[in-house]
Order: C-alpha cells, then sequence, then structure tokens
C-alpha cells in the first residue's frame, strides 16, 4: 500500500498559470513553459514542492513578489520524486510566507493511454488522421505541466498553444489571439474562471462543428471529426435545452461564454466535464438517426446532461478533496434524470433511475467490501477505485432519498442557496448539508450522515403477526458470512402505503397496527430492501396480478426477492413462485428486472441441465408479450414497446422459441452489412446467429461487418457477438484481436467483460487475463476500467476450486487501485457459491414438478 501524501496546497496556493505548450505529433512529445503565481505558507523552508509526473524539467527560476518589487532568489536544484509525483526547487535560502512566481521550462511524453496529452485515432477519406487531446481528471494534470495538482488548489489558467497553422484547436475558454508563421499557429485563449486543474483541457486535429445558442445566449458548439460532425444533431438541440433548464433551476447563469462539446475517436470514460470543452467517447455523444438504437439515443441525452450538470456542481463549486467526489458525481447522476425527464417526460425517467441507479448501487452495497459514500482517500492511487458505483449510483440514490424527504421545490431552493454561496470555491459534503438545512429547516444532517458516513444499508423485515405488523432493520450483506450482528441503525423514510405508520423508522424494532397489505418504500425513494414474511408477500403478489401497483413498485418487490434470496434468507424457487403474477406484465423497465433475475439464475447456478429446465418456462413467461408485440414495430407501439420488444425477443431467442429463431435468421442471413439490421434488434438478431451456428463461416461474416463499421455503438455489439462464440478455436481467436489494430484501447475491458460473460470462454478469457496482465497493466493500467478486472472475473465463477486459483493470481498484485476490487471479487465468488449449494437441486426440481 502507498503512503498516506502530503497536500502541496498546504504549503503553496497557486492563483495563476501562464502555460505555453508545444506538442509534436509526430515525436509524441511536447515542449513547455510555465509561469505560476501564488503564495507561499506555513513554516519557512527552502524548497517549493509542485506535483509533475514524468517531466524533464530542464529550467527553473523563483521571484519573490513584494510593494511592487521582484527578486529573482537563486535556485540551487531541481529533484523529481517519482515515489510522490513532485518537482522540488531547492533554493539558496529560505522563503518566507509570501508572495512568488515561479517559472519552469520542462519536457514531456505524449502517451497512448489516454491520460494526460494523449492521441485520437480516425480516419478521413481513406487517410489516417490523429486528433490529440488531454484527460487530467483525476491527477493527470501534473503529466503536462507542473502544478499543485490538487481539486482545492483553484486558479486561474492563461493558455497559449502552438500547433499545425491549419488544424482548428480549442481550450476551455474562446481565442483571444491567434498568430500563424509558416506552418504554426500560435494560439492564446482567453483567462479561464478561477477553477481546478483537472479541468483545464484542450484539443486540435481536423475537426468540424454545428453550433446553436441558449436563451440566454450561450454559444454552444458541437464538434467531431469531418465524417460524423453529421451525427451531432441530437446532442447538441439536447445540450441547449439541458443548458436552459440548469440555469433556471439553479437560477444561476452558466459561467462562461461558450460551451464546446467534442466526440472523441478514442477516449477511456464516457465523457468529461471539462469546464467549456465537454470532451466525450463517440457513443457518447454521436447520434445517426437511421444506425443508433433507441437506448443508446436515451444514453446520450444522459450524458449530456449529465456533464453539463457538472457545469455548476463540480466546476462552479467544486470538492475540497476526493473524499467528497461524490458530491460531483452523484449529484450529476441523479439531476441528469430529473433534466432528461423534463425533455422527455415520455421516457419516464424516474423509474429507469430505479433499475440504472438504485438498484446497480444495492447490488454492490451488499458487499462487506464496499465504501462509504463519503471515502477517505489516502493516495492519489486511490482514486479511480471511487470511480464506481457507490459514487455514482448511491450517491445519485442518496440524493434521491433527500429530494423525496424534502420535497422538491424546498431541495431545489437549497441548492441554488448552496451554488451561489460556494461559487467559484471548494465544500465538503457538510457545506452541501448546512445550505439544505438553511432553507428546508430540516435536520438534514442528522437524516443523511448513516446515508453517506457509512458503508452499506438496512434490510427491513416485515412479519404479519394476528393484529400487529412487526417491522426490524439489520444491515443487509449479501454473503451470508457476514450477515453477523450489527447495532447500526438507519433513519428509514418508510413511505409506506399506510398513513398512520411513521414517516421515520430508526428503532432496531417496532411494532404497527396491521393493514390489509403493507408496501414499504412506495416509489422506492429509500435506499434499503424489504424482506416480507410469506403471508404478506402473497398479498403482495396478489396486488401485482391484480395491476394495483405501479410499475416502479412491481421492479422494487421483484429485485427485493431476489436479492434476499441471494443472501440465503429466502430459496431461489420463491423467485420462480412469485414471477407468476407477472404474466400480464408489459412494462419494459419491470421486464429489466425479470431478466436480470432470470439471468443471475443461469449464470450463478452454472449448470446445463437446469437451463435447459428453464426454457420452457421462459418461453411460457414471455409468451404473453411476445403474442401482443410480434417481430415487426407497428403504429400502435408506443415508447415503451419500442424498448421492451428487444427484450421480450431476446429472452425467447435464447429459450430457443422457434419463431423468435427462425425471424433472427432470417434477417442474419439476408444481412450483408449491420446497416441492414435494425439497431434496436442488432443484438439479439446477431447473438442469435452465434448460437444457432457456431462456426467459422459465422465468425468471418461478422467480423467483416466489424472491419467495416465506423460507428463506436456498433463495434460494441460486434464485439460482445465476435466473444460469444462456443468453440473453443474461435474463442482463442476473438480474445486474439485484443491485442491488435482492431481493438481500440478504450474498448478491451468490453472485449474482456463480454468474453467472460460467455460461459463457454470464461476459463479461456481467465487463462487470457493471466498471460496478459502485464501488457494490460502497461496499455490501460491507468484507466479507470482497469481495476475492475478482478471483479469482471469473479462474477462469473461459482466454483469453489476457482477461489485458490483466483487468490494465487490476484493476491501478489495488490496494491492501493486493485485492492478492493480483489476483495470484493473474492466476496462476490462466496455468496454465488453459497447460493448454488442451497439451491441448485431444489430448482432442478422445482423444474421436474
Amino acid at each position: 500500500m502507498r503512503k498516506n501524501v502530503k497536500r502541496l496546497y498546504c504549503e503553496f496556493k497557486p492563483s495563476r498559470y501562464e502555460l505555453k505548450l508545444s506538442p509534436d505529433r509526430d515525436k509524441m512529445t511536447f515542449e513547455g513553459k510555465i509561469k505560476i503565481s501564488g503564495i507561499k505558507i506555513g513554516k519557512p523552508s527552502k524548497r517549493l514542492t509542485f506535483h509533475q509526473k514524468d517531466l524533464n524539467i530542464s529550467n527553473a527560476k523563483v521571484f519573490k513578489l513584494s510593494k511592487g518589487t521582484k527578486v529573482e532568489l537563486k535556485v540551487l536544484r531541481v529533484n523529481t520524486h517519482s515515489g510522490y509525483d513532485e518537482a522540488r526547487i531547492h533554493l539558496g535560502e529560505n522563503v518566507y510566507s509570501g508572495e512568488y512566481e515561479v517559472e519552469i521550462d520542462f519536457k514531456g511524453r505524449i502517451s497512448k493511454n489516454m491520460n494526460g496529452i494523449y492521441p485520437s485515432e480516425f480516419k478521413h477519406l481513406d487517410a489516417n488522421k490523429q486528433l490529440i487531446a488531454t484527460q487530467f481528471e483525476s491527477h493527470h494534470a501534473r503529466e503536462v505541466f507542473p502544478c499543485i495538482d490538487e481539486p482545492e488548489a483553484k486558479a486561474i489558467f492563461k493558455l497559449t498553444m502552438v500547433t499545425p497553422s491549419k488544424e482548428t484547436v480549442l481550450s476551455n475558454t474562446p481565442i483571444e489571439s491567434e498568430k500563424i508563421t509558416k506552418n504554426i499557429k500560435m494560439t492564446t485563449f482567453e483567462e479561464t474562471p478561477i477553477m481546478s486543474t483537472y479541468l483545464l483541457a484542450f484539443v486540435y486535429g481536423e475537426i468540424e462543428y454545428k453550433e446553436s445558442k441558449t436563451k440566454s445566449g450561450i454559444k454552444v458548439r458541437a464538434y467531431a471529426t469531418p465524417d460524423n460532425v453529421q451525427f451531432t444533431d441530437f446532442s447538441l438541440d439536447v445540450a441547449v435545452k439541458f443548458l436552459d433548464f440548469y440555469e433556471d433551476y439553479f437560477d444561476i447563469k452558466y459561467p462562461l461564454e461558450k460551451c464546446d462539446m467534442i466526440a472523441l475517436p478514442d477516449f477511456a470514460s464516457g465523457a468529461m466535464e471539462n469546464w467549456g470543452l465537454i470532451t466525450y467517447r463517440e457513443q457518447c455523444m454521436l447520434v445517426d438517426p437511421n444506425n443508433t438504437s433507441l437506448p443508446t439515443k436515451q444514453y446520450v441525452a444522459m450524458v449530456v446532461a449529465h456533464e453539463l450538470a457538472h457545469q455548476w456542481f463540480g466546476n462552479l463549486v467544486t470538492m475540497r478533496w476526493w473524499t467528497d467526489l461524490w458530491l460531483n458525481e452523484g449529484f450529476a447522476s441523479w439531476i441528469e434524470y430529473m433534466a432528461v425527464d423534463h425533455i422527455f417526460p415520455e421516457w419516464q425517467m424516474w423509474t429507469q433511475f430505479t433499475v440504472d441507479e438504485q438498484l446497480r448501487a444495492l447490488k454492490l452495497d451488499a458487499l462487506e467490501n464496499t465504501h462509504p459514500i463519503e471515502v477517505a482517500i489516502k493516495h492519489p492511487d486511490e482514486i479511480r477505485t471511487i470511480f464506481d458505483t457507490i459514487s455514482y449510483s448511491k450517491g445519485a440514490s442518496a440524493i434521491h432519498m433527500l429530494n423525496g424527504y424534502l420535497g422538491a421545490e424546498l431541495f431545489r431552493q437549497g441548492l441554488g442557496h448552496y451554488l451561489k454561496i460556494h461559487s467559484f470555491k471548494n465544500t465538503d459534503t457538510i457545506d452541501l448539508w448546512q445550505a439544505l438545512e438553511d432553507v428546508s429547516n430540516k435536520p438534514v444532517k442528522q437524516f443523511m450522515h448513516s446515508w453517506t458516513s457509512f458503508s452499506g444499508f438496512p434490510l427491513v423485515s416485515v412479519n404479519k403477526l394476528d393484529d400487529k405488523i412487526s417491522i426490524k432493520q439489520t444491515r443487509f450483506y449479501v454473503n451470508p458470512k457476514h450477515s453477523k450482528h450489527s447495532d447500526k441503525l438507519w433513519p428509514i423514510a418508510l413511505e409506506s402505503n399506510n398513513s398512520a405508520y411513521p414517516e421515520l423508522f430508526d428503532k432496531k424494532e417496532q411494532e404497527l397496527k396491521a393493514a390489509n397489505f403493507v408496501k414499504l418504500n412506495q416509489g422506492q425513494t429509500g435506499f434499503y430492501r424489504v424482506n416480507y414474511s410469506d403471508s404478506l408477500l402473497k398479498d403482495l403478489g396478489s396486488n401485482v396480478k391484480a395491476g394495483k401497483l405501479s410499475p416502479i413498485d412491481r421492479l422494487g418487490l421483484l429485485s427485493d426477492l431476489i436479492e434476499v434470496s441471494k443472501a440465503g434468507i429466502t430459496p431461489a424457487v420463491s423467485i420462480l413462485n412469485f414471477l407468476k403474477n407477472y404474466s400480464n406484465e408489459d412494462n419494459n423497465a419491470v421486464w429489466d428486472v425479470i431478466a436480470m433475475s432470470i439471468g443471475s439464475i443461469r449464470q450463478v447456478m452454472d449448470d446445463e441441465d437446469l437451463r435447459e429446465a428453464m426454457k420452457p418456462y421462459i418461453v411460457n413467461l414471455t409468451s404473453l408479450q411476445l403474442e401482443r408485440l410480434g417481430w415487426d414495430p407497428s403504429n400502435k407501439d408506443d415508447y415503451f414497446d419500442l424498448l421492451l420488444r428487444p427484450t421480450i425477443l431476446a429472452l425467447s431467442s435464447s429459450a430457443d422459441e422457434k419463431t423468435s429463431i427462425k425471424n433472427a435468421m432470417e434477417v442474419f442471413d439476408k444481412s450483408k452489412s449491420i446497416k441492414d439490421i435494425s439497431p434496436d434488434f442488432r443484438s439479439l438478431v446477431i447473438s442469435t446467429a452465434v448460437r444457432q451456428n457456431n462456426d467459422e463461416k459465422t465468425y468471418s461474416k461478422i467480423f467483416k461487418m466489424y472491419a467495416e463499421s465506423s460507428l463506436s455503438e456498433e463495434k460494441t455489439v460486434l464485439a460482445s457477438a465476435l466473444t460469444g462464440f462456443k468453440d473453443e478455436k474461435l474463442i482463442t481467436k476473438a480474445l486474439g484481436l485484443i491485442k491488435t489494430d482492431n481493438v481500440r484501447l478504450q474498448d478491451i475491458s468490453y472485449w474482456v467483460v463480454y468474453s467472460f460473460s460467455n460461459r463457454f470462454a470464461k476459463k479461456i478469457t481467465w487463462a487470457w487475463l493471466k498471460e496478459n496482465w502485464a501488457w494490460l497493466e502497461k496499455n490501460i493500467g491507468s484507466d479507470l476500467s482497469f481495476y475492475r478486472f478482478p471483479l469482471y472475473a469473479a462474477n462469473v465463477f461459482s466454483d469453489k476450486k476457482f477461489i485458490k486459483e483466483y487468490s494465487n493470481f490476484f493476491e501478489p498484485l495488490r496494491n492501493s487501485s486493485l485492492d478492493r476490487s480483489i476483495s470484493q471479487g473474492l466476496e462476490s465468488m462466496e455468496w454465488q457459491i453459497n447460493w448454488k449449494d442451497s439451491n441448485l437441486q431444489d430448482l432442478k426440481n422445482w423444474f421436474k414438478k
């Protein structure tokens, strides 16, 4: 484990950076000059220290500023310390508190690992082209220039770029001046607002744009490579609407003159909220009306809404340290749903929120090896491990719960108050609670403390005893090994269907008056699970069948049931029995949970006889919706029918339903390109062909589609298919593509996850992962997805023998970034093994009956 690092902001507070950079695309290097203005604080010292990583510092000057004078101090030497990412400037005399200017000349390397300055490759007119782009979050600005690379060290940036004269160059602010000499262009940008180092950005290369304006006159541009700029209309349109919405919601104008968005061919994450220059992975910004699926179009809207929310919540007001990353990400992950819901109310985004955010967070937070929303970060290498479901989805779920507790209007007013009093400053979580408390006069700090300061969440057990209802809370663990006694209590918003029940439940146990039926956590606003006794569950099932519960409550009930089964509290056959109440279900979000439930049983039980026995059950379960929806879209379809049809067809096809397979194979056989298949049906059509054929001819056809495709979404679908074959030679062939130019570094994690998810390929994939670990670490070791690789492997094994093999490989690799993921993997395998051992035979017997 790495030792704690000291915070350099405690020694030097920068106020302004004047940075000039000259990248060399051919040599993959850059040169730079920087002038840092700021204040030295603390004890006198003969040293000034800044962050740097892998920079070659050739010259440094230090000037003391006092009463209009500027005195140069003698620099003895500059040492770089790789263990702490520091450049230490040693001086001939003590420097005391006061104002200083530091000038540094340096050189660095343009890296292919998509951090710092990196190349982004594309083709145009059959020629290979290259954009040069940046990614500085979380602590990669130090790879490009010496600085105090901490979020609290906010400063003004004045950037000058030296680039090829014919290429477009962008940064956070508008261009102030340009000077062209021969083939070189020197571009100076206007000063930025005061902001953190991780928000500085630039991109240059052959790019084009489309432009629009908000109601308040903000110029919004959507940039992409020349062939893809035609696909920016949708993201540009929603961006303008989202900016209008946020200005109104926060009652604060967007703080910059312009807002650029750019789709990059190579980008490690989904998107990055650089102030005024938001960078995106192409799949998260481009929408081709003829080739983008409906879920992807919806996802693009959500990503754009998320990044634009950061322009206020994260950029205008920034967390003081990475411990409070969730303030940025949790909030943006919540309000993106509100913004999209405002523009597309027919999408029913809050039901989607429960499935995509809350249920995901509940699953990860059910492990012992989770972490609190507010998580202590001791070293920058740990930061990437908290860009995870807890910071994003549990953070969003906590905000959602608080919004419900305070009410929408008081919550909105509190947020506006928070942003106004802390504009251009840094905050801790307590500052947000205080602002909301000031406005609402409710005990926000007391209510939220348990939810953000501690790991895990409660399980509320509900039992009916004669004329009484007993409720009890304990911490929920999916791994029975960790189901030990816990004195932790949460203030739980019961959100009961009975108005006589208390608003908050903050005791260990409580008795309430019995009712005809009891439903807690209505609307799924609370971050907890509920376990109902058999009689209460039976009553709830009757209400599901009768259509008396909302879709969000129907999916919440089912999700709770399957997770308490995984924890060993109820038998797995109870899930199948309860699913009988969903025979008339027609909501796509509920069907997402049904599909996840079936998928969990199939994957964890990992038994071919059981899989075969389940097929008639799945065909029967989907039959009503299959008959209603059919294969072909119709004028009667609503938005949710369009989303539901591929889900039903994929489930029925996976269960060998003859009509679904026949239709899918006819479409595949007729197709010569992926564009010949409807974008909403591509995944199910191609995966069906893989299962049915499993031959070299099918592999070659799919690979040809992959090689000819230029859209990221298409390549993702085809990657899933290429890694889905049963034949060992084809599995090995697909894995062999990962280290070639056929697969972009940004997509490696997709290929590995898809290959692990193929039950016929998981052992071969495990062998490949071990053999290529050093290569993976070298090429994507700083990528946010890399630390999740141990969990990717563990999630697909419920085999006791594999635990030892897993431990033998990963235990020697434990470090700050991999430690939690390795532990989570071990724990996940433990509950999977327990669930399988306890339920497999009973499930087989159930299907025999």
